[in-house]
């Protein structure tokens, strides 16, 4: 029993000296060689190297200004340089089990032509402004700079910016500005400055909001010359009460804590008239459903272009639940809507019709038969005026997770070739309210579009429909409250659906046309009437007819 004790304490001890032995050896990286800052010419050969001690295995990643370089995992990083871009901090991070320690920074100054890294934006500006232009490089030596105007010098202009002043049509053009280090020199994108007339005067009202209140701004294109403004607001006073003209300038402390809760203002806002700007309001036929406001000042500050001169505010009447139905509006009484002094002999103001507004924006859903990414668009018209068409305008859809283009399949057309779309979806009446369902082609059928939708007045329009050949085989079904139009194509074909409400219409060529048209694929294709905007209204059936028209 002696021995066998002797024997276990000896193997305990021996455990015990292996254990600090391997406690010994357990250490976390502690870097014994740093990584060594050093300068190299554009295209030159860089080797950085760390060196460390500690339990392995031990990893290393390299890090370029707290971003990790993933192709380098070991001691020793090398690379070519490609440009100045990559002047800056590089550090590695060695990992064990038992740790991980960072290196102090290697920096790494590039010697090379300036590279920019904020080029010129185009610019647009009326008549008579100022504009500015600039750019940021980067460059590890001094740098000089030369603006340059349709590619000659322009002088005395040497600075990192260019401003220009009391700007005339004819310094319209492409500006580009070069840098230049003891290493070269390079150019900026040549970007165009847009130099438009001064606008003749106009008034609208803006978007209408109603939280606690309605909210509506006065909008006003100014020519720069006026030093008074005159126009009156005409509203239904059956659904619109307490009505306020409340002028964009800063707050002060005469104004009342009422208005400034009522315009839900807690803060300063930008001055938008001149600072001696003077309100009179006339509210002889507010009972009627019209406020007269003239503005007048005596500096002439008020700057070109469109800008806000103020918010109307109502309250809603009593018992009254839709803000759609206050028949907004732009009139002459009491007050005409004038300008002054005059210009080219006139002081008669231009008054814009009040666009159609967004009410609500449903949730978005994949339809199974078409593929198609859908959402209600729901909208109205605020105003007192009838809207001869509406045309929604989509920007904003972005890419989905394949890195395509997500298109708005019913596009009409585009603003800007892929950024901008738009469809037009008919007239529409004073208090109307209407429904588009718009769709979208996403080709990972999984990413939600995020469409920012504009509507505008505009003119009617009417689109030249090509002449072809109507299809005979052509079938149509009713199908959970909409109507399925299905018929044969050929390849590169082009088809328009056109639609009668009656038979007497249908005999008479009397037809609306859906837009856009299908594509024909070789193949049946099938078509859904959903309603606006592919046609006017929603189906009904029984009083919709539809023929097909086949178009090389």
């Amino acid at each position: 029993m002696h021995v066998v004790l002797r024997s276990t304490g000896r193997l305990l001890a021996g455990l015990f000296l292996v254990l600090l032995t391997s406690q010994a050896f357990a250490q976390a990286p502690v870097i014994t060689l740093q990584p060594v800052s050093q300068t190299n010419n554009v295209g030159a050969l860089v080797n950085l190297t760390v060196e460390a001690t500690g339990s392995r295995p031990m990893i290393f990643n390299w890090y370029f200004n707290d971003i990790q370089i993933s192709s380098f995992t070991n001691g020793i990083i090398s690379f070519v340089i490609s440009s100045v871009a990559e002047t800056g901090n590089y550090t590695a991070v060695v990992t064990n089990e038992f740790g991980a320690t960072t290196s102090a920074p290697a920096v790494l100054t590039v010697l090379g032509p300036p590279l920019f890294t904020n080029q010129p934006s185009p610019q647009t500006i009326f008549v008579s402004q100022n504009v500015t232009f600039s750019a940021a490089v980067l460059s590890a030596t001094p740098v000089t700079y030369q603006w340059l105007y349709q590619g000659g010098i322009l002088g005395n202009q040497t600075n990192q910016t260019l401003t220009l002043t009391n700007v005339q049509a004819g310094q319209a053009g492409f500006y580009s500005v070069q840098a230049q280090n003891q290493n070269g020199t390079t150019t900026s994108f040549a970007v165009p400055l847009t130099v438009l007339p001064l606008p003749p005067p106009s008034i609208r009202l803006g978007v209408l909001t109603a939280t606690n209140q309605i909210q509506v701004p006065v909008l006003y294109t100014a020519n720069s010359v006026e030093t008074n403004i005159s126009f009156s607001v005409t509203f239904n006073p059956a659904v619109f009460t307490n009505a306020t003209f409340f002028p964009e300038r800063l707050i002060s402390a005469e104004d009342s804590e009422d208005n400034l809760t009522r315009l839900n203002l807690a803060r300063v806002r930008p001055s938008a008239l001149p600072e001696d700007a003077v309100v009179t309001i006339d509210e002889s036929q507010l009972a009627q459903g019209r406020l007269g406001i003239t503005i007048h000042w005596l500096t002439n500050s008020l700057p070109p272009g469109e800008s806000t001169v103020g918010q109307m505010l109502f309250d809603l009447v009593s018992g009254q639940t839709n803000p759609l139905a206050g028949l907004l509006g732009i009139t002459n009484l009491p007050v005409p809507a004038t300008f002054a002094p005059a210009i080219s002999g006139t002081n008669n103001m231009i008054i814009n019709v009040m666009n159609p507004q967004l009410v609500s924006l449903g949730g978005f859903s994949l339809n199974p038969q078409t593929g198609l990414q859908q959402q209600v668009v729901t909208y109205g018209n605020p105003g007192n005026a009838f809207v001869e068409n509406t045309r929604m305008i989509v920007d904003g859809l972005g890419f989905d997770s394949f890195t395509n283009l997500v298109r708005l399949w019913n596009s009409q057309g585009t603003l800007v070739l892929g950024v901008r779309s738009f469809v037009d979806m008919g007239a529409i009446a004073p208090t109307e309210v209407r429904q588009a369902l718009m769709e979208y082609y996403v080709t990972d059928r999984v990413t939600t579009p995020t469409p920012i939708y504009t509507l505008l007045a505009t003119p009617p329009v009417v689109l030249p429909i090509p002449p072809g050949v109507t299809l005979t085989d052509v079938v149509t079904r009713w199908t959970n409250g909409l109507v399925l139009v299905e018929f044969p194509t050929s390849p590169l074909y082009r088809y328009y659906i056109q639609y009668a409400s009656n038979v007497v219409d249908f005999n008479n060529g009397a037809f609306n046309t859906s837009l856009p048209y299908m594509l024909g694929t070789g193949s049946r294709r099938q078509w859904l009437d959903t309603g606006p905007p592919r046609t006017l209204t929603p189906p009904t059936e029984g009083s919709r007819f539809y023929r097909v028209l086949e178009v090389p």
